[in-house]
């Protein structure tokens, strides 16, 4: 076997390749292939254009505040492809020492004096910058990111449909307890994951923008677009954008935003890894109900033992939370400036919520691709059921409590379901069989409906209430969440 694989790579690709392993960021280099995917929206370059995407979306709306003629649009216009933001990089590096200057240079390049007049009009940089910001934020969760979890709701909406007839052992505290039907285990995930998504898009959606000035007043605007423009001017822009404007902005948009968009991030994570580690439970040695047909057929997961089958992706999923809360320590602090501004949370706001989303990304990714190939182990769920199926304890607690029964000697239902136990366990015997030897028992049971007596005799499968109605309201929310 040829093992020189960098000998088959094309040239482009072993320089993408090398330049990845001296990444210092995984996102860039382990996981290079989910940065390319979100580069056009978190990227330093994808700044760069969305900066000068609000320059043009400013030169337009002063064109209709009649500030402008439409001919310097159209100039615009024409040359927006043109513009490289590798050149604003070396342009605000090496002359302008600042970024939005660098912009307005780059533009430059390519229109008239005139038009590049107009650029800027009565704004600060962080009028553009954290507008732009914002645009690429809320563009990367609609176009991208929730995509992505959409289809992973979609696909355990799917997996609960196809797990209609199957049941899985119940467990509270890691004990065995009463059946779940599957069908609505996977149907509450998806419906969690649904719920956190729906809290992300208000997040999202109340992302702000802010095109007021120096220190907010809008003052510089009105010199330039004319008195008493400034609030119909700022709305007019940010509208075409699709964000509204920050009322309490300074000269900066306030950071309380990030923070709730950063919250949604970490509950969503927070929702998927709670599912992965279940899985990942699953599918161990001790429990085996679910397995991958990928890993099972590829096996090798270990470097020392070449049969196991390791929940790889479970696990890298349910490792990530952590980062995404890690993050979250910037946003918090991006909230706070003294006065108007200062530079404190410039560096922080180059790494969050940047990081977290590429990290959601990455992980709905994972989660989409593994979900493919999951599948059940039907005979291990049925095998699982047997000592619940001989020892209903809790259904049998339950009907007793519905009948009103007091035992004369132990007391309630429960009291007396304890006692037999014990003696179940101890002589290794089926709860009811000991249950009929006590005659007051005995009578109750008699009385008791036929579906009762079933249950009690082991067709637990009767003992699962409105659980198939609760999956599928479940599942019909997640669709029209969807």
């Amino acid at each position: 076997m040829n093992l020189n694989l960098v000998s088959k790579l094309d040239k482009n690709e072993e320089t993408r390749r090398r330049f990845s392993l001296n990444c210092i960021c995984p996102d860039d280099g382990k996981y290079i292939k989910t940065s390319e995917n979100l580069a056009k929206y978190l990227s330093s370059g994808a700044e760069w254009l969305a900066c000068a995407k609000v320059q043009r979306v400013l030169l337009e709306t002063r064109v209709e505040f009649g500030k402008a003629d439409k001919k310097h649009l159209e100039e615009l216009d024409a040359i927006m492809e043109k513009l490289d933001p590798l050149n604003m990089s070396l342009i605000e590096s090496l002359v302008t020492k600042h970024d939005q200057l660098a912009v307005i240079e780059e533009i430059g390049r390519f229109v008239s004096d005139e038009t590049k007049a107009l650029l800027h009009p009565g704004t600060t940089s962080y009028d553009i910058l954290d507008t732009g910001r914002s645009y690429l934020f809320k563009s990367c969760w609609y176009e991208s990111l929730r995509p992505e979890v959409s289809k992973s709701i979609i696909t355990l909406c799917d997996l609960s449909e196809m797990s209609k007839n199957l049941l899985q052992v119940g467990r509270t505290h890691l004990q065995n307890t009463s059946p779940v039907p599957l069908e609505l285990t996977l149907s509450i995930y998806a419906r969690r994951l649904a719920e956190r998504m729906k809290k992300c898009d208000i997040s999202f959606d109340d992302l702000k923008g802010k095109i007021s000035g120096m220190v907010g007043t809008g003052a510089g605007i009105e010199m330039v677009i004319g008195e008493g423009t400034s609030l119909d001017f700022e709305l007019a822009v940010l509208n075409k954008l699709g964000l509204k404007p920050d009322y309490s902005a300074t000269q900066v948009v306030q950071k309380e935003g990030l923070s709730d968009v950063g919250h949604g991030l970490v509950s969503l994570m927070h929702v998927l890894s709670d599912f992965a580690n279940d899985i990942r439970l699953m599918y161990s040695s001790a429990i085996g109900e679910v397995t991958s047909r990928d890993n099972a057929e590829r096996l090798g997961g270990s470097s020392a033992d070449a049969m196991k089958n390791n929940p790889i992706n479970w696990e890298n999923i349910g490792g990530t939370e952590s980062l995404l809360e890690g993050g979250m320590r910037s946003l918090y602090f991006m909230i706070k400036s003294d006065f108007q501004r200062d530079l404190r949370s410039s560096k922080p706001a180059r790494y969050q919520p940047q990081m977290m989303m590429t990290e959601i990304y990455e992980s709905f990714l994972r989660l989409n691709k593994t979900l493919e190939e999951l599948s059940f182990n039907e005979d291990v769920l049925g095998k699982n059921l047997i000592p619940i199926k001989e020892n209903p304890s809790e259904a049998m607690v339950a009907i007793l409590r519905g009948e009103g029964w007091v035992h004369p000697k132990y007391g309630g239902g429960h009291d007396f379901v304890k006692e037999m136990g014990k003696k179940s366990k101890r002589e290794s015997r089926r709860l009811l069989g000991v249950c009929l030897e006590d005659n007051e028992f005995k009578i109750l049971y008699e009385k008791l409906s036929e579906n009762k007596r079933f249950i009690l005799s082991g067709q637990i499968h009767r003992y699962i209430g409105s659980s198939v109605e609760r999956a599928k309201l479940n599942r019909e929310y997640c669709r029209n969440s969807i």
